[in-house]
């Protein structure tokens, strides 16, 4: 999770608090459904990136599958 999306969950948390059953209920869904949106679209663009740096580096020459991997101590 990011900082934004842990700072609209204790929101909604704490917002709850003075709220009946109902009401509670629907701005912590409203909550959910908001950091579920972010997250998929956070996926999408991390694919994305992944995707367009691989594609800058072949035109490169470089293939990430041909680089000799550093050994850790």
């Amino acid at each position: 999770m990011t900082v934004c999306q842990v700072h609209v969950a204790a929101s909604a948390l704490v917002r709850s608090w003075w709220l009946n059953g109902a009401l509670c209920t629907a701005l912590i869904k409203a909550a959910v459904n908001e950091i579920q949106h972010w997250q998929q679209r956070n996926a999408a663009a991390r694919k994305s990136h992944v995707k367009r740096k691989r594609r800058k580096l072949r035109k490169m020459g470089i293939y990430l599958k041909d680089l000799i991997r550093c050994k850790w101590p």
